[in-house]
């Protein structure tokens, strides 16, 4: 175990505020995150998933892939129906999982509906997200090439020097084998959440974007080709942008984040403006029992309310330990 020093390297997190619009600086971190990305996605792997180590100390892949999502949604006790030893060899057999779990969550969290209008949006953007699944993925890449991934990657966890080169990354337990053509440069660049991108803010974010794709198209030159053909990165990356699957990864990855996702960037691609009637006419085919699904979690989040306000009511005695 190493012990990072302060006069070697400090968290991203410590200067990211204030020095981000230093042009030079952030050239170094793009630079060294592509280089990172591209190492780690140079070695076509045969499989969407996790590695182990067994009792002999022999890699591989036979975990399902550790996502900090679904782990999220299991804390609070939300079936993921993904077993341990689940791994995917077809990116429409683990993007339809991904879904799963958005159902799930509908049907197991307490407070996951607030009022009928809402419940009835989700299920319809559930809907309409598996319907539009072939727009925004891949033909040429349903078997892979499936690559190594640092699907946590945040400011909190990457270790810098002054000049903002590289230095450490930890909190590894995320990393996992996924679709190449989830790569993307970080949502967090500009300092805002994934689901907060409008206007001024979304401009900013699209150019930074930009030059985060240039920077790594410039440093996967010194890189051959993937999967043994002239499969470039870059390219895979720039078409998502361009076609918006960034937002729909992102949607599928963020349980809370995926109906403000789908209405502020994913629906307007193909109908700006949105009919109030559109969640209850489509919200039907979420599933057979759709209405009753709403009704019964409009109760439990009643149930809830008045479960949270009787603990707030309670007089509960502190002591101060001395």
């Amino acid at each position: 175990m190493d012990y990072i020093e302060t006069t070697d390297a400090q968290l991203l997190s410590e200067s990211w505020d204030e020095l981000r619009h230093d042009r030079d600086l952030r050239s170094n971190f793009f630079k060294d995150l592509s280089h990172i990305m591209l190492t780690l996605s140079q070695l076509p792997l045969p499989r969407i998933g996790s590695w182990t180590i067994d009792e002999r100390g022999v890699l591989m892949l036979t975990n399902r892939p550790l996502a900090h999502h679904f782990h999220s949604l299991e804390n609070e006790g939300i079936l993921t129906n993904i077993p341990r030893h689940l791994t995917y060899t077809t990116t429409d057999a683990y993007y339809t999982d991904l879904l799963a779990c958005h159902d799930s969550r509908i049907r197991n969290q307490p407070n996951s509906i607030i009022s009928e209008e809402d419940g009835f949006s989700q299920m319809a953007n559930l809907f309409t997200m598996r319907g539009l699944r072939s727009y925004f993925t891949s033909r040429d890449l349903p078997h892979g090439p499936f690559v190594f991934n640092l699907t946590d990657l945040h400011r909190g966890n990457i270790f810098v020097d002054r000049n903002w080169h590289i230095k450490y990354i930890i909190d590894l337990e995320w990393a996992c084998s996924h679709p190449i053509e989830m790569l993307a440069a970080p949502y967090w660049i500009t300092n805002r959440g994934v689901d907060e991108f409008k206007g001024e803010e979304l401009q900013k974010f699209e150019s930074a974007c930009q030059e985060f794709m240039d920077i790594f198209e410039e440093e996967e030159k010194s890189f051959p080709p993937v999967y043994g053909s002239a499969v470039y990165r870059a390219d895979i990356m720039r078409r998502g942008w361009k076609i918006g699957n960034f937002w729909y990864f992102h949607a599928l990855k963020s349980p809370k984040g995926l109906f403000n996702l789908f209405v502020q960037h994913i629906q307007p691609i193909f109908e700006p403006q949105r009919d109030n009637r559109f969640a209850k006419m489509v919200s039907a085919y979420w599933a057979p029992d759709a209405r009753e699904v709403v009704a019964a979690k409009l109760l439990d989040k009643k149930s809830m309310s008045k479960k949270c306000d009787s603990c707030l009511r309670q007089d509960i005695p502190w002591r101060i330990r001395r």
